[in-house]
């Protein structure tokens, strides 16, 4: 059965993002995931794509649009490229999507996100939300990312 996720990323590396989401299509991978995350940029009511960091209360309707994924997903996993690390959307995901699932797992909450490093980022910095906490950083490798999805929580 499927497990709902929702993926944490910097868009620099939008590329190798599309080859994620495509592996759960290749038959030499046994991924099986609903993916919960973004698909199309939030826009405001004149159809701009809104573009400020999390902080900003202008990204509120990105920020409430992201939280609503966050319901559905069970799992967060953090794609990691060179500079994943200086994104501060992929830290407030971090941060929030633990928040929200805190009051379900305790402390198990880390054992549902993964960080993994991309193909060619074996040495990226892991983002600072990551940073000292208990959750698994790996480099990328489908078949444990594939293990870990299939384990109860």
């Amino acid at each position: 059965m499927p497990v709902n996720i929702f993926v944490s990323y910097d868009h620099d590396d939008q590329q190798q993002i599309n080859g994620f989401h495509g592996i759960k299509h290749n038959p030499n991978h046994d991924l099986d995931f609903r993916n919960h995350s973004l698909q199309e940029p939030v826009t405001d009511r004149h159809g701009n794509i809104i573009k400020f960091p999390p902080s900003d209360p202008r990204s509120k309707p990105v920020r409430d649009e992201i939280k609503s994924k966050f319901e559905r997903a069970s799992r967060l996993v953090v794609l990691i490229g060179d500079r994943t690390y200086t994104s501060e959307w992929v830290d407030w995901e971090i941060r929030i999507f633990f928040e929200m699932k805190s009051p379900l797992s305790g402390e198990k909450t880390w054992k549902r996100i993964r960080g993994m490093r991309l193909k060619g980022a074996d040495n990226a910095p892991t983002p600072s939300a990551l940073g000292g906490r208990s959750t698994q950083v790996m480099n990328w490798d489908p078949e444990t990312l594939d293990l870990w999805l299939d384990q109860p929580i």
